[in-house]
């Protein structure tokens, strides 16, 4: 999924530097897992194609509305997305453009979702509440796994991070004060500027962000590079920064499967919204680009309050 240059003319040895910086900084667009979700995709579609012996680069819109027919029932509408994204994506990249009116391929995807109701899933990740929270981060001892742990939740959770964010953070991105600390977001996933997080001591120690942040550097000795690392034998710190599956893992085992690591950024906007935090500044907190999002966090928050039977005083 490399662009490529064209020219009539041998590059000199400058013009073949910024060819291959314009590569990097063109690679550097999408997201890492991106861009390695929408290599399977390609690769998978390729093979398909092969198979076929149907052409793939470029593809006919009859092509790919076939292999979304192929797809169709037996994966996710989010997978079904992903892989008309991938498809387009490398067509972009080469200079090329799907032969044919994409309408088509839409309205197979819509006609996708409206055949197979059934398999939409409702699944999301569990919001994670203050309650199972300080309940989890009371059992957690001094290890330095249940300190590393703890630092991850509650930073997690009150800096409503996504995953990527927390994983990425390091340790120069941190500054602390007699206040809290600031985290600095070098790139999140709605802004490719830095964004600065404030996260303050709580009345709670048991779930306080700071002081577990503080004691987990302490143990584990980090003075630079990631702040959350996995731990390699003799119970120390490996530095190797860690991934987000691993944050995942982590939720499960300290919360349960219904559990992922979004439960953290999801379970802070529930919980803000259930105390009538007004819309606009959950989403300062969230950092969320639209509104609607926002609503889709707190959907089932609202639902419980405008239900038939308080409304009818039942």
């Amino acid at each position: 999924m490399t662009p490529t240059v064209s020219t009539t003319f041998p590059l000199s040895s400058d013009q073949t530097e910024l060819v291959n910086k314009a590569i990097q900084y063109e690679r550097a667009s999408l997201a890492l897992n991106t861009r390695r979700t929408y290599a399977v995709m390609w690769k998978k579609f390729y093979t398909w194609c092969e198979e076929q012996q149907l052409g793939s680069l470029p593809a006919s819109v009859e092509t790919v509305s076939l292999y979304l027919s192929h797809l169709g029932g037996e994966v996710s509408f989010s997978t079904l997305d992903c892989v008309i994204a991938a498809i387009e994506k490398v067509h972009e990249q080469k200079g090329m453009s799907i032969q044919g009116d994409p309408n088509l391929y839409r309205r197979i995807r819509k006609g996708i979702r409206r055949t197979h109701k059934e398999s939409q899933t409702l699944d999301q990740a569990k919001a994670l509440s203050i309650i199972d929270l300080t309940l989890v981060c009371r059992q957690l001892g001094n290890s330095l796994k249940d300190l590393r742990d703890k630092a991850l939740i509650t930073v997690g959770f009150f800096g409503a991070l996504r995953r990527s964010e927390a994983i990425a953070l390091d340790v120069e991105h941190l500054e602390f004060n007699d206040k809290g600390v600031i985290l600095t977001l070098l790139q999140t996933k709605t802004s490719d500027q830095a964004v600065r997080v404030y996260l303050t001591y709580t009345k709670d120690v048991t779930i306080c962000p700071v002081k577990a942040l503080k004691r987990w550097l302490c143990a584990s000795q980090i003075t630079s590079g990631p702040v959350f690392c996995s731990l390699i034998k003799g119970n120390k710190a490996s530095y190797k920064r860690l991934s987000g599956r691993f944050v995942a893992k982590i939720m499960n085992y300290q919360f349960g499967k219904d559990y992922s690591g979004h439960s953290l950024r999801r379970g802070l906007v529930t919980s803000v919204a259930e105390k009538g935090i007004a819309l606009p500044k959950i989403q300062q907190l969230s950092r969320h680009k639209t509104l609607n999002m926002v609503l889709k966090y707190i959907e089932h928050v609202e639902g419980f309050e405008n239900a038939s039977t308080i409304n009818l005083g039942a």
